[in-house]
């Protein structure tokens, strides 16, 4: 866990701590930036802080600005596109411990 940033691709950047229960993450996404798609079994809670995003959630598209909040359920696919340079924090449940293992190669594929 680390609450350090992480330069993740040429326009990802993260930051994340995790407790028992949730991670709590914060992405810096430059525009055009793509996460690809991807699922976990974690439910996860996106806040967009600054910034335009487009959302892919299982073919429903979805557009959100600041101050939007998106939920996207556990195991739902899904991709995200900065329309604009964007701050998000997420916040998953169960914690990722797939990000601890370093299995989070979708996000460094940009």
């Amino acid at each position: 866990m680390s609450w350090r940033w992480e330069k993740l691709s040429d326009c990802v950047e993260r930051r994340y701590i995790s407790g028992e229960n949730v991670t709590v993450a914060q992405f810096i996404l430059k525009e055009g930036c793509v996460v690809q798609r991807h699922s976990h079994p974690n439910e996860q809670i996106t806040v967009v802080l600054q910034g335009l995003l487009e959302f892919d959630l299982g073919g429903r598209r979805l557009t959100a600005a600041a101050g939007d909040v998106v939920h996207i359920p556990p195991g739902v696919e899904h991709e995200v596109k900065a329309i604009t340079d964007a701050v998000v924090i997420d916040v998953f449940s169960p914690p990722r411990s797939d990000w601890a293992r370093g299995q989070d190669s979708y996000l460094r594929k940009n």
